[in-house]
């Protein structure tokens, strides 16, 4: 069942990501994780994490109106309460990684033994 739920968060995530919920997004994210973004920038709590959520989901931000596919590639159980989920990002409807700004790999460490289903996202992109 915790495999399944981490990959449910995944989902979440990933509808959140499409419709530029930088609140809904945030959410999914415990109040110390470490989020580490495409240019290297360094989250180490929510609410930092929100803000730059919301610059880039803002009417002007990099990343509005983008839609991505999370394809998950693998899900490894670390401990009884701990998973963590490897999936590539993609552009919806680009097939060309190579030509693709979005593409990635996104990995996810989800534990059922924290509060609300939440992950604390170690990610890492190509």
């Amino acid at each position: 069942m915790t495999i399944e739920a981490a990959v449910q968060v995944l989902r979440r995530y990933e509808g959140t990501f499409n419709a530029n919920d930088a609140e809904g997004m945030n959410a999914l994210f415990w109040e110390d994780s470490t989020f580490v973004n495409f240019s290297g920038s360094v989250s180490t709590n929510r609410d930092d994490l929100l803000a730059k959520q919301r610059f880039v989901f803002g009417a002007n931000g990099p990343l509005h109106n983008v839609s991505v596919l999370y394809q998950l590639e693998q899900t490894i159980e670390l401990a009884q309460s701990f998973v963590q989920v490897v999936a590539r990002q993609r552009t919806r409807g680009n097939d060309d990684p190579a030509q693709d700004p979005m593409h990635g790999v996104v990995i996810l460490t989800w534990s059922s033994a924290r509060t609300n289903g939440a992950f604390a996202p170690d990610r890492t992109h190509r």
